[in-house]
């Protein structure tokens, strides 16, 4: 309604890109009681994104190049797509986002996804995929839900780190890579179904602790992993600096590692300021 308040920031999550601000009531509402102001306050309903389903329609609502309280109107186009699908790979796997095609453009987001037949926010717009139009995205509400108390309270929010990245494999796309790779590695990927660990970066958790490329992962902290985004959500939520049990079939035998994971945001953090300064000593040549 055209209404500006102060706010004061209570607490924030780079990872999952969500941030909780406290109104501070204007010096002219002073008199007012504390039950006057949070009534004088419109409050959206909140859905259950964990019961969207593609093809169920929604309006996505903001200010995308200034133009006010502008709405988009779509359908849910899919679910549960990972942070690398979605073109933000750094967030290795720490949520899964909603994919629309209502228009979504700079100055959505932070503006709510909303579910047409209930008018309840199922998400949060946050981005689009570069040169495909159509194809934007929006973080679930029941993830914000899930830290937003904490938030509130000026908690820090982890998120387990081990410094891998990981896809789900079967025969038909192992074969599939080994044709495409068979002039630049002599070694094959197993043809076989699971959790493959495609890469272990240098100095991580997952290096000091012995997991390898090409390792299958079936078991992370005594739960069984079918999918990449199984093995995501165990270590996003595993407890940091604690040891971590991992199973895995190195060859054609089963292995158990320790690993003791690391808080995501720190080290996220490090790795933008290593590729801001390559970025300076290139621009420097």
């Amino acid at each position: 309604d055209g209404r500006r308040s102060p706010a004061e920031l209570q607490g924030s999550d780079d990872i999952v890109d969500i941030a909780v601000l406290k109104i501070v009531p204007d010096e002219m509402d002073e008199d007012k009681s504390t039950d006057q102001k949070q009534i004088d306050l419109p409050v959206a309903q909140l859905g259950n994104s964990d019961r969207m389903e593609v093809g169920q329609f929604v309006t996505a609502i903001g200010s995308p190049g200034g133009l006010d309280n502008t709405c988009t109107i779509g359908i849910v186009s899919g679910l549960k797509r990972c942070p690398k699908v979605v073109g933000i790979p750094d967030k290795l796997g720490v949520l899964d986002y909603i994919q629309t095609d209502a228009a979504i453009n700079q100055g959505n987001s932070g503006g709510p996804l909303v579910d047409v037949e209930s008018g309840y926010i199922i998400g949060i717009n946050t981005c689009i995929r570069a040169n495909m139009e159509g194809t934007s995205f929006a973080i679930p509400i029941n993830k914000v839900m899930g830290i937003v108390d904490d938030l509130s309270e000026g908690k820090h929010i982890t998120h387990g780190y081990l410094g891998v990245h990981m896809s789900t494999m079967n025969p038909t796309l192992a074969r599939y890579h080994n044709k495409l790779q068979l002039q630049q590695s002599s070694r094959k990927i197993p043809e076989k179904e699971g959790v493959m660990i495609e890469k272990v970066f240098r100095k991580s958790p997952a290096q000091e602790g012995g997991l390898k490329k090409f390792d299958f992962v079936t078991e992370i902290g005594g739960q069984r992993v079918e999918t990449a985004d199984d093995a995501h959500v165990i270590i996003d939520r595993a407890t940091i600096g604690e040891e971590l049990s991992i199973k895995v079939m190195r060859d054609d035998t089963e292995i158990t590692v320790q690993v003791k994971p690391e808080d995501l945001s720190p080290r996220l953090k490090q790795l933008r300021e290593e590729r801001l300064k390559r970025k300076k000593l290139k621009a420097k040549d």
